[in-house]
């Protein structure tokens, strides 16, 4: 499976930033491994070990003037511990196991750890002088800076932040090669894209610089291409009717004029195939809902001369009260060139007859339209050229009619309006066109 550019662009950001995140949270930990529990351990022991040693190395005199200076520099209690005293633990209890843990092989067996003693909160450590018992009470700021958020924590949302982040940046990056890529589909199809952003970073600048210049320049040639062969079918088909005149005027044998008239309208064919096929584009759509049994019905009407000459067998199979939005003409401009090259090319080796089916059904919001002869076929191998400009395959075919335009101009259309053609064996032979088209836009 093919990876899109934004998601390989997202996936080597993420395992990059990824990469990253995870040597800091080693670092960090390499740097600093002991727990918050045990650096409030050290904290507190150091604390508590100095007023100690104060307090006993100090006049009895004095003492209450320590203790005041404590109370006010250091924000540090020393009170009397009572059998009677509410104690409260401290913290959730893993965490306030562990720090009396801590505490206890630091400072003895017999050390407690409160959160709250009598109703004050605090940090209250419990110490002995001589025989006598105390609480060493600090301020929970002092010690609730070492229970910041866990580092794994802040990992996660470091590495959430860096995937937004990264997303953001993909799309930065790879929205104009999208761009791009929707343009050129556009163009592909026969449109006329937007010209795209120049005054982006200097290499998409220039990317794009050249594909406007290009699109234009395609655009410019399209529509001399048009005009010239306007131009052409107009000279053409001056001195054309001007042979029909002359050739009724004439006095000519029946057999003769009906042959020149025929190579008249043949030639007048070919002009407007070739006039169709250079329109491209520039045809201006009208979309409107189309009845699509009715206007099967219709447009096969024109043929029914030659159904009543029993030279042509025409069956329709359309799903009763499908209608589409589409351009009329345009439409029957691809099923009139699909049944025109089945009744030319499709006829019954055996007997001569003209046999063609002609299906049409909605599927996945695509209109499917299959077209059915019973004629030689087309080898697997030339299936894919005869959907070119100006191919032929008069040995498969067996007559030498037509420009060879009539399935191009019907690819054409098609992708215009983001579909396709594919040509494939019938069941029991015969030629099957599969036309996929989507709706006009």
């Amino acid at each position: 499976m093919r990876i899109s550019l934004f998601w390989r662009t997202f996936l080597l950001l993420a395992a990059l930033l990824g990469a990253t995140l995870l040597a800091v949270f080693g670092l960090a930990r390499a740097l600093d491994p002991a727990p918050p529990e045990q650096r409030v351990a050290w904290e507190v022991a150091s604390v508590l070990n100095l007023t100690r040693a104060a307090l006993i190395s100090s006049q009895p005199a004095r003492r209450a003037e320590l203790l005041g200076e404590l109370a006010r520099d250091e924000g540090l209690r020393v009170l009397p511990l009572e059998a009677s005293d509410r104690v409260e633990p401290y913290l959730p209890a893993p965490r306030a196991a562990a720090l009396r843990g801590y505490l206890r092989a630091l400072l003895g067996p017999d050390t407690d750890v409160a959160g709250k003693v009598n109703g004050e909160d605090g940090l209250w450590v419990s110490f002995a002088i001589d025989d006598a018992h105390f609480w060493l009470l600090m301020q929970q700021r002092r010690v609730e800076r070492h229970f910041g958020p866990d580092l794994r924590l802040i990992i996660a949302i470091a590495a959430a932040l860096s995937l937004v982040g990264a997303i953001v940046f993909s799309r930065l990056v790879n929205r104009p090669l999208a761009l791009l890529s929707g343009a050129i589909d556009q163009l592909s199809q026969g449109g006329r894209p937007s010209p795209l952003r120049e005054d982006l970073v200097s290499e998409i600048s220039a990317v794009n610089r050249r594909f406007n210049r290009m699109a234009r320049d395609l655009v410019e040639l399209e529509s001399d291409r048009a005009v010239a062969l306007a131009g052409i079918s107009h000279d053409i088909r001056g001195p054309l009717a001007r042979l029909r005149l002359e050739i009724e005027l004439a006095r000519l044998a029946e057999s003769v004029a009906e042959e020149m008239n025929s190579d008249i309208e043949r030639i007048d064919q070919i002009v407007g195939q070739f006039v169709d096929y250079a329109r491209g584009s520039e045809v201006e759509e009208h979309p409107e809902s189309i009845d699509l049994p009715a206007f099967s019905a219709a447009l096969s009407s024109a043929h029914q001369a030659e159904i009543d000459a029993g030279t042509l067998e025409l069956t329709l199979d359309i799903t009763p009260g499908l209608r589409w939005e589409a351009d009329p003409l345009e439409l029957q401009r691809i099923i009139a060139n699909l049944l025109d090259n089945a009744r030319r090319y499709g006829r019954d080796p055996s007997s001569g007859l003209s046999r063609i089916g002609i299906r049409v059904r909605s599927e996945d919001s695509n209109l499917l339209v299959e077209v059915r002869d019973h004629g030689k076929g087309v080898p697997a191998e030339s299936r894919e050229h005869m959907l070119r400009p100006f191919a032929r395959l008069d040995p498969a075919r067996g007559e030498h009619e037509g420009s060879g335009l009539g399935l191009a101009i019907v690819a054409r259309i098609a992708r215009r309006h983001g579909g396709d053609v594919s040509l494939h064996e019938g069941p029991g032979g015969g030629l099957l066109v599969r036309l996929r088209l989507g709706r006009s836009s």
